[in-house]
């Protein structure tokens, strides 16, 4: 009689379809903390780029701006025969300084005709008489015109150059014109408080501590 020796065999495996293998905790809690650290990422590129964006906008709204506005003060000082400088709170009111003295005043006067009496005259000036403002304007008023031109708004003082907010005639050296001779330069310096498109606040803790555009011109063709 023979007996067969009993074969013991081993259960089989479990097998898991691929895929089908659930994260453990541990491995959920790493995956959350990565995806949001990419969406955090993400997010703050998108302010910063914004922020860079509103930047831009300004310089190049602040540039295209001034480029408008001064090409018309430019064009009047080169076109012009003679000029005077003085003070004035409009075009009629404007009092011209005189010789030996120093050519400094807010209102600046020009002709593009030879003869000193003619009425074909042209004033800019600083208005700083506005209540419902702390800022002034500059201002471009012409003889037999009755609407006054807005060159530029929202002007400060902030005392960080001097003679701003004024027309001044100045040699080749920098040094202040005492006569009125017409082959001087004429430079005007503005200090803005805002300006617009977008519109940006200047002063400290915005995009600039301040915000500053000098001019200088010369006559093309004095007597």
């Amino acid at each position: 009689m023979h007996l067969a020796a009993a074969t013991k065999h081993a259960p089989p495996k479990a097998t898991t379809a691929p895929g089908l293998r659930a994260f453990t905790l541990a491995e959920m809690m790493v995956s959350v903390l990565i995806f949001s650290m990419i969406i955090l990422a993400m997010i703050g590129v998108w302010l910063f780029c914004l922020r860079w964006d509103e930047l831009v906008c300004s310089k190049v709204g602040a540039s295209d701006k001034s480029r408008m506005s001064f090409d018309q003060l430019t064009g009047d000082i080169r076109a012009a025969k003679w000029w005077r400088i003085g003070s004035a709170t409009n075009a009629a009111s404007f009092v011209a300084c005189t010789n030996l003295m120093d050519q400094v005043g807010n209102a600046l006067k020009l002709c593009d005709s030879g003869d000193t009496n003619s009425t074909a005259w042209t004033v800019y000036f600083f208005n700083t008489n506005r209540s419902n403002t702390n800022y002034c304007w500059l201002c471009r008023e012409t003889n037999g015109v009755s609407t006054i031109q807005i060159i530029a708004q929202n002007l400060t003082n902030t005392g960080l150059t001097p003679y701003s907010m004024t027309f001044t005639a100045q040699q080749f050296n920098g040094n202040l014109a005492q006569d009125l001779q017409y082959k001087y330069a004429i430079v005007t310096t503005m200090e803005f408080a805002q300006y617009q498109y977008p519109l940006t606040v200047v002063g400290p803790g915005y995009y600039y501590n301040y915000y500053r555009i000098q001019l200088k011109a010369a006559s093309h063709c004095p007597n």
